[in-house]
Parts: C-alpha cells; structure tokens; sequence
C-alpha cells in the first residue's frame, strides 16, 4: 500500500496522492537549556516550529479526475488553522499542523502530478492517538500514587481530583518527580469536580473559573516522559475517600 497523508481526518489517497519521500524522520531535540521558560498564568513555553515537507505524486486515471483530485486536496489542507496531521507510515500519533505555502509541482504526463507540500506545526511536539485516563483512589492525607506516562516530551494533562466529602482545606497537588507544586484554598463540595489544567494553566471548581483560590507562587504540575512520576495529594481525604483523575496524550519530540 503507498504512503500517505491523511489531514482533518481526510486520508489524501482518497485523491490519488502518493508520498515519495519526507523530512518527518528527522526529529530534533530541543533542549531546555536553550528555551525561554517565563513562568506566568496563562503562558506555555515555545519551542521552535516543526516544518514538514512531503514530496508528493498524484495519479489519476484522466487529465480531468486528475484535476478534480488536484482541486479536492487543496480543499483539505487550505486551512487557516492547525489540525490534524498524520502519516500512514507513522500509526501511533500525529502533529497539529497547518499549510505553509500551497501544493507546488508540475504535470510529468496527462495523469501525473509531482511536486511538495509543506506543513508547519506552532507546537512541534507530537501526540498519541490515543488518550490516557487515569482513576486513582486518594484515601489518605497525603496520599502518593504513581502515573507512568509513555512518550520523548513532558505532558500537560488536566488534573480533576474529586473529594467524597465537602472540603475546606488548602489542597495540594504535586509532582515529587518534577518537583512542581499546586495549591489550590477553598471550599470543594462532595462530588464536585476540580479541575487542574497544566496546558493552559486554569483552575476550575464545579466548572466555574477559581483562579482566584490559586496560591501564589503555585506552579501547575506536569508529567515527566518515559518513567514513573510520584504525585502526592493533600487534604482530599479526611474520612472518606477521594479521586484523582489525570488525562493526558503522551508527547513526542
């Protein structure tokens, strides 16, 4: 079977499109000593874009279905937003990318196209195609339990711990692996969801906005690639058990 792309969900074989070759297998470490790491609400380090060029061909069985496949994958990749990008070749997980530039070649016959299509990912990192959710009993006060996660880049997961009981207390998540920490002042009711999310460093009570509870200096915690990360919690459980939830894709550099 020839390779590939399949973009928003759009397998581009659909449209007779055939990858010769590609910059995909070239991926680059980035470490953090050379990035910019401002800690503040709201704000993500950046890492260096991933640019991907697929020298391509396209057949079809006629000048005019070879056209008409040529208008059809414009239409899908001739997105103004990132989406996402896989390649059949690479089964476990794609980039968020979108277009940089256009479908560029010439015709080599009366049904052949070849020519390269570039895409650029903002976020170079790539993600699993499956997504990883985690339940852990908390019935302790603290209470560490493990969460092992796959992948080359450290994780953002979102974060809900769930108390069985009406909670007044300063709750406190955090990774004794990466030595990040969470603090979070309130009251929580039973059954209510807080919900912690690294990404975009937002905290909701019940799926309402509770910034305002964070304690400064908090640093929202994120997940260590390729081992086991320790995450403690405090003040979840008095008599009756909690829940720790952790949803995450593994990354891939």
């Amino acid at each position: 079977m020839a390779n590939s792309l399949t973009f928003n969900s759009i397998d581009l074989a659909d449209y007779g499109l055939i990858v010769n070759s590609s910059n995909i297998p070239n991926f680059n470490q980035v470490y953090d000593s050379v990035l910019i790491k401002d800690i503040s609400y709201g704000f993500v380090p950046k890492k260096p874009p991933k640019t991907m060029q697929f020298e391509i061909t396209v057949l079809a069985d006629t000048r005019a279905i070879l056209d008409g496949y040529l208008d059809s994958i414009k239409s899908v990749i001739a997105s103004e937003t990132a989406k996402a990008l896989a390649v059949d070749t690479i089964t476990d997980r794609y980039w968020n990318a979108k277009l940089n530039g256009g479908l560029k070649g010439r015709y080599n016959g009366p049904s052949m196209f070849e020519g390269a299509i570039t895409f650029v990912a903002d976020d170079p990192m790539a993600y699993d195609n499956t997504e990883t959710d985690s339940d852990h009993t908390i019935n302790a006060s603290p209470d560490t339990v493990i969460e092992t996660p796959g992948g080359t880049g450290y994780i953002y997961p979102v974060w809900t711990l769930t108390p069985g009981e009406n909670r007044t207390a300063t709750i406190i998540l955090e990774n004794l692996t990466t030595d990040e920490e969470m603090q979070w002042t309130g009251t929580v009711s039973s059954g209510h969801d807080l919900v912690i999310n690294s990404k975009t460093w937002h905290v909701t009570d019940n799926g309402v906005a509770s910034m305002g509870e964070v304690v400064a200096g908090s640093v929202f915690p994120r997940l260590a690639p390729g081992i086991a990360n320790s995450i403690k919690v405090t003040a979840l459980y008095n008599a009756v058990n909690g829940n720790l939830n952790v949803t995450y894709r593994n990354r891939y550099l």
